[in-house]
């Protein structure tokens, strides 16, 4: 062994005298190449990484989806958990003239996509009887009544010239047919999103079945041939942002009467249908959620004796209620519990889209982030779709978005509710859930 090993080190010891110049320099070589492939290396680009995702919907690019503008951009604030704003492309601000004039200070160490300076002509903020004053450092926004909510209306991510922002992601491309996007793509360092947009749910669908997109995010329900498949991934998604309720025509003579709105809330036998139970027009979550409000939790004898104020007999009592498809099998529920529970006779009929020409709709409502709903429950409102009217509510709704205190107006929301709740313009029921599907 010992001779072995004496062998081998006289052999590479004379090949060593013989070629140590050819040894030293492959040595130098491989050493040099080595520290040229660890300096280039971090200069070869990662390949992106490419999503697909599908969204349903018809949008323009001056009404980018808020998922896609919040990618590419930000807005003067953003708003914090507690409803607070916080800086955003605004350093600073300050608020004068008794809560009409908002001056946003720019914070001047960001910059748009492509290097150049946010100056305050850039932001293309557009509102109704607000008059806008910027320089390169400032916007300055004059309204002529105070306004509490204005803080989440300068928090929606805003674009340079439609197309420019301060986000992680870029708009690198869209494809627009008659003035509809078709597609967006997005691109940061290491990602890039492309979205395809679809009409509706069943047409998203069959783009997932067909290979176009990889991920489908807010669907209202899975079909049945995706749900068992092993190769899909199903998130379920409880929105607080989104409640289902049962508008109640305050406008139509059989629902006139405060009694009968609350015999038909005290009849749902089980407002959750397996979901989370929503109670107010305002979020659990928002600081100015009420926990103390009327819940009408099912309550058979309270009903029929509610009712019979109104309608001595239950019996002639008939409702039509309308609903989208998603939400036949509840509506279908609730039928049957207000005709079992009260005697009545309830029509259940499925439309494509919602109208004004209703007594009784089960459809959902997405509340707004501040608990600002004047343009929902004031007796004044278009758009005050229950024909609600409570001068009292009336009041506190126009204190509400007044009043900047936050202190006076959680006082204020939280009576907005209790008297809402007992009026019974509608019936709140469960938070709704959303579904993303990926292969």
């Amino acid at each position: 062994m010992f001779k072995s090993l004496r062998r081998t080190y006289w052999v590479v010891q004379e090949f060593s005298r013989r070629h140590h110049k050819v040894v030293t320099r492959t040595i130098t070589a491989v050493i040099a190449l080595s520290l040229l492939v660890a300096v280039f290396i971090r200069y070869i680009p990662t390949p992106r990484k490419h999503l697909r995702i599908g969204l349903v919907g018809k949008f323009t690019q001056e009404s980018l989806p808020l998922e896609i503008r919040s990618l590419i951009s930000a807005g003067l604030v953003t708003i914090n958990s507690e409803g607070d704003p916080e800086p955003a492309l605004a350093s600073d601000w300050k608020i004068e003239e008794d809560g009409k004039r908002y001056i946003f200070a720019l914070d001047s160490s960001l910059r748009w996509h492509g290097g150049a300076k946010i100056i305050g002509e850039d932001l293309a903020y557009n509102f109704h009887d607000v008059e806008v004053t910027t320089t390169d450092d400032s916007i300055t926004f004059d309204l002529q009544d105070p306004f509490a909510p204005f803080f989440h209306a300068v928090a929606r991510p805003v674009m340079k010239d439609g197309e420019l922002g301060v986000g992680e992601y870029t708009l690198a491309k869209t494809n627009v047919y008659s003035g509809i996007l078709q597609s967006v793509v997005l691109v940061s360092e290491t990602t890039k999103r492309t979205y395809k947009f679809y009409p509706t749910e069943n047409s998203a669908i069959t783009a997932f079945q067909l290979g176009e997109v990889d991920l489908l995010t807010g669907l209202s329900y899975i079909p049945d041939s995706l749900s068992s498949d092993p190769a899909i991934t199903i998130e379920n998604n409880t929105l607080d942002s989104k409640i289902a309720v049962i508008f109640l025509n305050n406008n139509d003579n059989t629902l006139l009467g405060k009694p009968t709105r609350q015999a038909l809330a005290y009849a749902v036998e089980d407002k959750t249908f397996d979901h989370d139970r929503a109670t107010s027009p305002i979020s659990e979550d928002s600081w100015a959620y009420n926990p103390l409000v009327k819940k009408y939790e099912f309550d058979l004898e309270r009903a029929q004796s509610l009712l019979k104020q109104d309608f001595p007999e239950p019996s002639e009592v008939v409702i039509e209620l309308k609903t989208m498809l998603q939400y036949l099998d509840q509506a279908e529920a609730i039928a049957d519990n207000w005709r079992n529970n009260l005697g009545i006779q309830v029509d259940v009929k499925v439309v494509t889209s919602i109208t004004s020409d209703y007594q009784a709709f089960l459809a959902d409502y997405a509340p707004p982030k501040d608990p600002d709903q004047y343009t929902v429950w004031h007796s004044t409102q278009a758009t005050n779709f229950t024909h609600f009217n409570n001068l009292k509510v009336d009041k506190l709704l126009e204190d509400g978005r007044r009043i900047l205190d936050k202190k006076l107006r959680k006082e204020i929301y939280q009576d907005f509710q209790r008297f809402l709740l007992e009026d019974s313009p509608a019936i709140f029921l469960f938070h709704t859930t959303s579904y993303d599907i990926s292969h």
